[in-house]
């Protein structure tokens, strides 16, 4: 079974190598960018910590119930009228079984606020689960990022909420 958990910000210094062990292992067979694990760990940190500080940022745990063992990641913020996921991370083990992204989407959806028309959200352009994923999401690729290794999704919460529905 599994349980999700919004990260408490004074408990990111604790998860946070953890994290970024679960993002690296997925993302070094994916993408790899031929930096050392310490300077990617530092410049994902310092990312990861400031966004985190602000009020809109989250983070949710994705943790194995029999052994409070973390499985993965949803991290993610909203503004005004747009939900952006930013990184959804869940070991290789887990991934594709149970019905995690969908149950996670589910506990994601009961705590956004009401005012969400739109969804954004980047995948690096090997990531073929991610895009996949993200086109069923009814998402739609509307550019790349400067560095042109990322695709960057736009799409209707509504979208979104009907997926979610067609259990």
């Amino acid at each position: 079974m599994i349980k999700f958990s919004y990260l408490p910000k004074c408990k990111f210094e604790k998860y946070s190598n953890k994290l970024f062990t679960i993002l690296d292992d997925n993302m070094s067979k994916i993408a790899p960018i031929g930096n050392t694990r310490e300077d990617d760990y530092t410049t994902w940190y310092k990312a990861v910590s400031e966004g985190f500080k602000k009020s809109n940022h989250h983070i949710i745990l994705i943790i194995e119930t029999d052994s409070d063992n973390v499985i993965g990641f949803f991290q993610y913020y909203t503004n005004a009228d747009t939900f952006v996921m930013e990184e959804i991370q869940i070991i290789p083990s887990y991934q594709g079984t149970n019905n995690i992204f969908r149950d996670l989407y589910g506990y994601v959806i009961s705590n956004l606020h009401l005012n969400v028309i739109f969804v954004e959200a980047y995948a690096h352009k090997f990531n073929h689960k991610s895009n996949g994923i993200l086109n069923k999401l009814g998402l739609t690729v509307i550019g790349t990022n400067k560095a042109g290794n990322l695709f960057h999704y736009c799409g209707n919460y509504q979208d979104l909420l009907n997926w979610y529905s067609t259990k």
